[in-house]
């Protein structure tokens, strides 16, 4: 991923889980789900978790566990 998405909000799950709340199709933000799903693994299943008012549901872009002391939004 390129820097386009530097300094904008994220969404974070659980202990780390990090998304950039944006529609890569238009570059609205978008309406995150309230969670995601993880597989029995302990990874990201891949499929549309938020909604975005043009596009409608799409997938956030994914950028890894992000570890920190305030992790939870």
């Amino acid at each position: 991923m390129t820097h386009e998405y530097e300094g904008l909000r994220r969404k974070v799950y659980g202990d780390g889980m990090t998304f950039v709340p944006v529609c890569e199709m238009c570059g609205r933000f978008v309406k995150a789900d309230p969670d995601v799903k993880i597989d029995g693994f302990g990874d990201l299943v891949r499929q549309p978790n938020a909604t975005c008012a043009k596009c409608g549901r799409v997938e956030m872009i994914f950028e890894g566990w992000i570890h920190t002391a305030n992790a939870h939004s």
